[in-house]
């Protein structure tokens, strides 16, 4: 079977939502698809790992997004996009079915990074509400849970976990819990916060394979020491999934290669998201893994493929983490050569200008809030002097 569509979305996050919106925003009337592997249809992610284990009231339905219920709409979850023929101007599904296109948006995001070891309900990474749901149904008060990464989502569910009375190890690379981001002195903070909840911080360490026994897990790591937890999470971070679009002949290289108009090689097929590797407007071509990332490029593609010619112009996108008593807020590029910056102690809190060859390359907060596009602006813009940035930026 055959079917045409003027506007097809693959990929069903925040990216391929938010441009279905504007899709039907500036074309009411214009058929539209969106496929995705997931059996829900399009919500917000980054609850799963923050407010749903730390608001016990939060409400749970809030995170879909408007368009579930548009009729107008067409949706196939539980699909597998098969292949991308961007010379027809078609997909085909995994079971054969053709879908023909006007207009295609590859927002297909990532797959989480995995090491050796079997198929598990009981070892599972956090990045859909299915996943959700499997941690919350092994989530029993008192039982053993090992998290491996440290990065942000790690981090707020060690914190969220603990909370929720369970028992948290959290494994990670570095010396010091987010090193890699944060400046020491602010590293050392931050971490000093896991200690005094009770989370069990093992540093310096590198998970190498895991097997399952019962209903145990047992975590081997590269230098041979072993853990063994009722749960094991993975938070190594994302594979972007671009295996589609190469074999459509779309350029890669570190993502889907677009213009600044969020326009492939194929001049029919966008991309937004994860997998978007873009001009950003402020520190230069690049390509980030973040909610503010996904609904802005998502909403200037869905734009263009309406016929507009909107170049992408929301340059260092938002990063953000809140755990437990911290709230740190970046914009740019927040991990380049992090020895060389700035920090300014403000209201308590602390502003912190990443600098690359004299020039600030990312602006990050610590439990202050500041104006986010100013300090957009200071990046666009720097001062002439390194020491011109001290005091630019205010608390709100």
């Amino acid at each position: 079977m055959t079917y045409s569509y003027k506007y097809i979305v693959i990929g069903g996050g925040m990216a391929g939502a938010n441009a279905a919106i504007e899709i039907r925003k500036h074309d009411p009337e214009g058929s539209l698809l969106i496929v995705t592997r997931e059996a829900d249809k399009p919500y917000h992610r980054p609850p799963l790992s923050k407010e749903f284990w730390t608001q016990p009231n939060y409400p749970k339905e809030s995170i879909y997004y408007d368009l579930i219920n548009d009729k107008s709409i067409d949706f196939l979850t539980e699909t597998t996009v098969k292949r991308i023929d961007a010379d027809s101007q078609a997909i085909e599904i995994e079971n054969g079915e053709v879908y023909q296109y006007d207009k295609l948006l590859y927002a297909l995001g990532g797959d989480p990074k995995w090491i050796d070891g079997p198929e598990s309900e009981r070892v599972l990474a956090i990045r859909t509400l299915e996943d959700y749901r499997a941690l919350r149904r092994l989530a029993d008060k008192g039982s053993k849970v090992i998290i491996v990464g440290g990065g942000w989502i790690g981090a707020e569910l060690a914190a969220g976990l603990k909370v929720n009375d369970l028992d948290v190890t959290l494994i990670y690379p570095n010396e010091i819990l987010n090193e890699k981001r944060l400046p020491l002195m602010l590293a050392k903070k931050f971490q000093q916060r896991f200690i005094e909840l009770g989370v069990e911080l093992i540093n310096n360490a590198y998970a190498d394979s895991y097997r399952v026994e019962g209903d145990q897990v047992h975590l081997k790591l590269k230098d041979g020491r072993e853990y063994t937890a009722d749960t094991l999470i993975f938070g190594i971070g994302v594979q972007p999934n671009l295996d589609l679009a190469e074999a459509a002949g779309l350029e890669i290289g570190n993502g889907v290669i677009a213009d600044k108009y969020l326009q492939t090689s194929n001049e029919n097929i966008y991309a937004a998201g994860d997998i978007l590797n873009y001009p950003d407007v402020i520190i230069g071509r690049n390509r980030f893994e973040h909610e503010d990332q996904a609904e802005h490029s998502g909403q200037t593609a869905g734009r263009n493929m309406t016929g507009a010619k909107e170049a992408y112009s929301h340059g260092a996108p938002l990063s953000y983490t809140d755990v437990l008593d911290i709230s740190i807020e970046g914009v740019g590029e927040l991990s380049r050569n992090r020895d060389d910056a700035i920090i300014e102690e403000v209201d308590g809190g602390y502003i912190v200008y990443y600098l690359f060859e004299g020039k600030p390359t990312g602006i990050l907060t610590y439990n202050v809030k500041v104006d986010l596009d100013k300090a957009r602006a200071i990046l666009a813009n720097p001062p002439e002097s390194s020491e011109g940035l001290r005091g630019s930026l205010k608390p709100l």
